[in-house]
């Protein structure tokens, strides 16, 4: 029988509450009750520190998206300034650095196609040989 950690857990907490409801004075496998109680104490422990830590990694993934949005404030703010910043602007190497297209370096996304198109001229059998 294969077990999961939830379901250990709560094949403990049956294995307690029976025995101390039913047996409590008896004793199974070489141990008593309190015996059994504190040797599964680990298991249990271990696993009510992992909730909490559980709980606490989320609570960080929330702070991390928290300041995680603040610096992309404080990165678009700092673009936004060398945009405007004399000597600079949107055609300077800073820029380009930071990670963005140079204006000199956009294309213009303007396409002119061409009014004819071209011909395409077959030949007979009998003409194309000689």
């Amino acid at each position: 029988m294969t077990l999961t950690n939830k379901s250990m857990a709560e094949r403990i907490r049956l294995f307690k509450a029976a025995w101390n409801e039913q047996a409590s004075t008896e004793s199974f496998a070489g141990m008593t009750y309190a015996q059994f109680e504190s040797a599964c104490a680990d298991c249990l422990s271990l696993r009510e520190e992992i909730l909490v830590l559980d709980i606490q990694r989320e609570g960080k993934r929330t702070a991390r998206e928290v300041a995680d949005l603040a610096a992309r404030h404080l990165c678009d703010l700092v673009v936004n300034a060398v945009r405007g910043t004399p000597g600079h602007g949107k055609d300077s190497a800073l820029y380009r650095a930071l990670g963005y297209v140079r204006q000199s370096e956009r294309k213009s996304g303007l396409t002119r196609k061409t009014g004819s198109t071209p011909v395409v001229v077959a030949l007979d059998a009998a003409e194309g040989v000689a």
